[in-house]
C-alpha cells in the first residue's frame, strides 16, 4: 500500500492545515491546487494511496476531477475522501454516487483526519 497521499484544494490554507495534521507521520503529501492538477499529479505518481479533494475549486471541481479518476481502471481502487464546508447538498449526493469513501468537513480535525488516514492506509 502506497504512503502517498494527494491533497487538492485551491485554498492554500486549508491544504497547510491537511499537511499540518500529517506531520509525522510516515507519509509522503502531494498538494494540488485544482482538480486539473490533481489528475496531473496522479499521472506523475500513480503510486498515491489516498486523495482528499475539495467539492468547490475552480478550472475542474472536485466532483468533476473524480469523475475522471473513475474513467481509469488504474485509478479507481484508489479511496477518495471530500473536504467540504457543505452539509446535505446536493453535491454530497453526487459525490456518494461517485463512489466518495469518506467527508470530512472543513476546517479539518485533526484526530477525524488520523482516522480516515488509519483507516486507508493503516501502515502509515
Amino acid at each position: 500500500m502506497s504512503k502517498k497521499i494527494l491533497v487538492v484544494d485551491d485554498s492554500v490554507t486549508a491544504r497547510r492545515l491537511v499537511v499540518s495534521h500529517l506531520a509525522g507521520l510516515n507519509l509522503q503529501v502531494i498538494e494540488a491546487g485544482d482538480g486539473k492538477d490533481g489528475l496531473s499529479k496522479l499521472n506523475d505518481h500513480p503510486d498515491i494511496g489516498l486523495i482528499f479533494t475539495d467539492i468547490n475549486m475552480p478550472w475542474m471541481s472536485g466532483l468533476e476531477m473524480i469523475a475522471e479518476i473513475k474513467k481509469i481502471k488504474n485509478w479507481q481502487h484508489i479511496p477518495i475522501c471530500m473536504l467540504t464546508t457543505e452539509t446535505g447538498s446536493d453535491a454530497l449526493t453526487q459525490a456518494k454516487d461517485l463512489g466518495v469513501n469518506a467527508f470530512l468537513v472543513k476546517p479539518v480535525q485533526k484526530e477525524q483526519l488520523l482516522a480516515i488516514v488509519n483507516g486507508y492506509l493503516p501502515s502509515a
